[in-house]
């Protein structure tokens, strides 16, 4: 059974219990470990000149000082990018920079099925099949390459790596230059769009020529990558995020113009928007198709052209869906059938009927409905399993794979979220060794599932101005996540409207409270007896502009 713990509760011997709305942002900012009024001021006002400076990166100056012989020898630049939104956003972003400033630069997104994630040798070939450039630029992927950056030195091409995934034990790659966070103490929380962005404002610093390029006007793909790939909104992030999504809201980009119709944004653009709308639509080319339709589409100055890409992104992201419930059907079963000692503290299951584009989409499944970290396979017909990996805070999927490296070909990224190739018939005492070590190395606490409560409210505190006021807490994501209250002495109003799949709204009344409460995936759990408490957020409803208790768990 899910544990509610309470963080703060109403002192009713004040006010009646009653809380003003600036007492509870206070509040939840204190919580946050912002104790005095000039941090939380700074919470609350960010400020794009807060940005911390990108020259304290690792390698940065190195990095400026590269592109600018590429620039001034008019040489040959590749940029070479993951196929995730993160990678394409960034890819976008760095090519119209270089563009802007004259350089001679193409891009190139390998083929998840064929090539692999990152800088492997299949890909590196076919990239370099029309000519060698003096310079590839990595994003997103390089950190453990190895093999691949000494072939590109072999070759006598120039190696520079932008990226944030962590590094590996047995030694960096040769490459000249690799601005990784992950090398110094500070900005470990950056996505690549963040890096690139901070190599855009690095280069226009150095240079004193800010109007070279209208780095705010990107500022949307910096948000994009960056929210899509789920990294901590804190610090820079959370700025970069909030400027980002208002840059979005009136995009000169044609492209993410036309992604947002496709996808019915009708509101302006949030985090979930990104999370559930945008960012889908763009993966599913790097899952199911050519993921540089993707790039083009953020790159393209055509409307026309934007269009149709976006139609098409549309269009596969339906089939992704489709293919994704089947997986899921079929996961769900083998689950199921494992030994209780094989599913105990991790779950790893396999199949040579899965599409390799959406194993982590339900590796994220299995592990939200099981509390446990899910790693799932797909194997080809030669017996060669690609994974993707899903864990859970407190336990890091990456320190689980170090510790088991011997069962794997190939594994990287972060400790919430990775990637590994493993031979099929290792995939049985990898399942084991997994279960064994998660359960001797975590603690049991990590695994019992539990719902953070910010706030028990009084429900005379449900007020419009306070869901209003809680805006200012924006934009929310990991790290900053959308504060949760809780109510007591809850009572259905009427009868429940269900809607969709499996999702339910409806009236509730606590204390002399009225209001409305919708609850996403919990339909199939019926309402208590009133009266009963409920746990979710409260928030203006984006598609009548009107107050909303969203539901997370009642009891």
């Amino acid at each position: 059974m899910m544990q509610w713990k309470i963080a703060s509760q109403p002192d009713h011997s004040a006010t009646g219990g009653l809380q003003k709305p600036a007492d509870l942002i206070r509040l939840l900012l204190e919580q946050k470990g912002l104790q005095s009024q000039e941090s939380q001021e700074h919470f609350l006002r960010p400020r794009l000149k807060d940005l911390s400076d990108p020259l304290r990166l690792p390698d940065m100056h190195q990095a400026v000082a590269r592109v600018k012989v590429a620039l001034e020898q008019n040489q040959n630049i590749i940029i070479y990018s993951d196929y995730d939104v993160d990678g394409m956003s960034s890819s976008a972003l760095l090519y119209r920079f270089l563009i802007k400033l004259g350089a001679k630069v193409s891009v190139f997104i390998p083929e998840r099925l064929s090539e692999g994630y990152g800088l492997s040798l299949p890909g590196l070939r076919r990239a370099l099949a029309n000519g060698k450039p003096d310079l590839l630029i990595a994003l997103d992927c390089g950190t453990t390459s190895v093999e691949a950056v000494s072939f590109l030195r072999g070759e006598g091409i120039d190696v520079m790596i932008l990226d944030h995934h962590e590094l590996p034990e047995g030694g960096l790659p040769p490459a000249q230059i690799m601005v990784n966070p992950q090398k110094g103490k500070e900005d470990h929380y950056l996505a690549t769009a963040g890096i690139v962005f901070k190599f855009c404002h690095a280069f226009l610093k150095v240079e004193q020529r800010d109007d070279l390029f209208d780095l705010k006007e990107h500022l949307d793909f910096v948000a994009l990558g960056t929210v899509a790939d789920l990294v901590p909104l804190e610090e820079d992030n959370r700025i970069l995020v909030r400027y980002g999504l208002e840059q979005m809201a009136s995009t000169s980009h044609v492209g993410l113009k036309a992604l947002m119709q496709a996808a019915g944004v009708r509101s302006a653009p949030s985090p979930s928007t990104v999370g559930y709308m945008l960012g889908p639509r763009l993966n599913a080319s790097g899952r199911l198709a050519e993921a540089l339709s993707g790039w083009k589409l953020l790159t393209t100055f055509d409307p026309q052209q934007a269009e149709k890409i976006a139609r098409e992104l549309d269009t596969l992201n339906r089939e992704r869906q489709r293919l994704e419930l089947a997986v899921v059907e079929e996961a769900l079963r083998m689950v199921e059938e494992l030994p209780p000692d094989q599913k105990s503290k991790c779950i790893v299951i396999a199949s040579r009927n899965w599409h390799q584009g959406v194993i982590g989409i339900v590796a994220s499944r299995l592990q939200r409905k099981n509390n446990l970290p899910a790693i799932v396979i797909s194997i080809d017909e030669n017996g060669h399993g690609k994974g993707s990996g899903r864990s859970l805070p407190g336990c890091s999927m990456m320190d689980a794979l170090r510790a088991n490296s011997s069962f794997l070909s190939k594994f990287g990224g972060h400790p919430m979220a990775a990637g590994l190739e493993i031979e099929e018939d290792r995939i049985g005492a990898f399942r084991e060794a997994m279960n064994q070590w998660v359960g001797d190395q975590i603690a049991k606490e990590v695994f019992v599932p539990s719902l953070e409560i910010n706030i028990q409210l009084n429900p005379q505190s449900l007020t419009e101005e306070l869901a209003r006021e809680l805006r200012k807490l924006e934009p929310f994501g990991k790290q900053n996540e959308s504060p949760i209250f809780c109510v007591t002495d809850v009572r259905v109003i009427g009868s429940p409207k269900f809607f969709g799949n499996n999702h339910i709204r409806f009236r509730a009344e606590a204390g002399k409270n009225q209001f409305n409460a919708v609850a996403f995936g919990l339909a199939s759990e019926s309402l208590p007896r009133s009266p009963f408490e409920l746990a979710g957020h409260w928030e203006i409803d984006d598609f009548n502009d009107r107050p909303c208790f969203r539901a997370l768990a009642w009891r």
